[in-house]
């Protein structure tokens, strides 16, 4: 089995809960399948897809144990507040694109709180292109459902979408882009990139300025192979909307204990004609007992995993959900443990439903804990 993506879900207005179960079931199947292929010897540098779906596992210690797995760059000084610095060049703008790893926790909890910062200022819409919504659009008022998002269904971006549909931005995806699953199957990994984000920014145009032309929309994009993609994205929406888009990017950098900074030798700045850009180095989240913290600026807490949802020899896939989410919520984090380890979950304070499963089924009934 090979770590690849999914098609979106079908809409079913009138789904019942034992279906989304169902739903949920497959993505744990998923994630086990994903767990035996690094077993039988898979190796993840030579796969991305495969590292992407071992650190939605909370494995980001069997992805980045290569040498020259951390960056060379060293975090800058900061001299600005970066996102202060991104929202005062975008009170001009009506479109923002965001560049990232999408799988770096660090970039995630970033681009969240700029969120959060662009929708108090006015901005509308959000556009991702690892979002799969159905035809219906978001199925849930506040949370991302499994089903809404690529397969890797990581925490992180689980926690972006909570803070856009929290604003009630408008979200959008990139809809259907390709017309089977062999043609989808024979394109690389940047081609798919690079066909899903020219989809999203035809979506963009469509079904929010085409509706709306004083919106403000935040298009988030995942970093391709392709150095150029970026840059052609934004064109690509300018030439769709008549709108010139101010094009963010993020970069990791070490050590972990910096502050994100503004890059300006990365950049060519917003007075250096259309191609401009802007780039931020975002220090790398720190290792907590073994586990990378997600990089978020509230506290957070090592919670060790109750023996109860424990296996000797089997593969365990741990999940925690806030209480009152639904079983198809994407979870706070997710922790898959070999035989053998002892890792935690890492909580930010607040109740939550922990809940594990074998490949057989589940381990135990849901445990609740409370962290402070």
């Amino acid at each position: 089995m090979l770590a690849t993506d999914t098609l979106p879900a079908p809409s079913a207005p009138d789904r019942d809960w034992p279906a989304e179960a169902d739903l949920a079931g497959e993505a744990r199947a998923f994630f086990f399948g994903q767990t035996d292929l690094y077993l039988a010897g898979a190796s993840p540098a030579s796969n991305d897809k495969l590292g992407d779906v071992l650190r939605a596992m909370g494995r980001d210690d069997l992805v980045d144990t290569a040498p020259g797995a951390d960056p060379d760059n060293g975090c800058p000084q900061q001299w600005v507040a970066p996102i202060e610095m991104i929202a005062r060049a975008a009170t001009v703008r009506q479109i923002v694109i965001v560049e990232t790893d999408r799988h770096t926790a660090s970039q995630m909890a970033f681009l969240t709180d700029l969120v959060t910062r662009l929708a108090a200022d006015g901005f509308t819409a959000y556009a991702d292109d690892g979002l799969t919504l159905g035809p219906g659009g978001a199925a849930h008022p506040d949370v991302l459902l499994v089903s809404e998002g690529r397969v890797t269904r990581d925490p992180g971006h689980g926690r972006l979408i909570r803070e856009v549909k929290r604003g009630r931005l408008q979200l959008v995806d990139a809809g259907v882009w390709w017309t089977s699953s062999s043609e989808l199957s024979s394109l690389s990994p940047a081609e798919q990139s690079l066909r899903r984000q020219a989809a999203l920014a035809t979506q963009v145009s469509r079904r929010i300025f085409a509706n709306d032309p004083r919106a403000r929309a935040i298009i988030h994009v995942a970093r391709s192979a392709d150095p150029a993609a970026a840059i052609s994205l934004k064109d690509n929406v300018a030439a769709q909307t008549g709108l010139s888009p101010l094009l963010i990017a993020l970069t990791a950098c070490t050590p972990a204990d910096a502050d994100p900074a503004y890059v300006p030798e990365l950049g060519e700045g917003e007075t250096q004609g259309p191609a401009a850009g802007m780039v931020f180095a975002i220090p790398r989240a720190a290792i907590r007992e073994g586990r990378q913290t997600s990089g978020r600026s509230e506290g957070e807490t090592a919670v060790t995993v109750p023996p109860a949802l424990l296996s000797p020899d089997l593969p365990v896939l741990i999940e925690a959900r806030r209480t009152g989410d639904p079983d198809l919520a994407v979870p706070e984090d997710r922790l898959m443990l070999l035989a053998g380890d002892a890792l935690p979950l890492i909580l930010p304070p607040g109740e939550y439903r922990l809940e594990a499963w074998t490949r057989i089924g589940p381990v135990a009934g849901p445990v609740m804990v409370q962290v402070d």
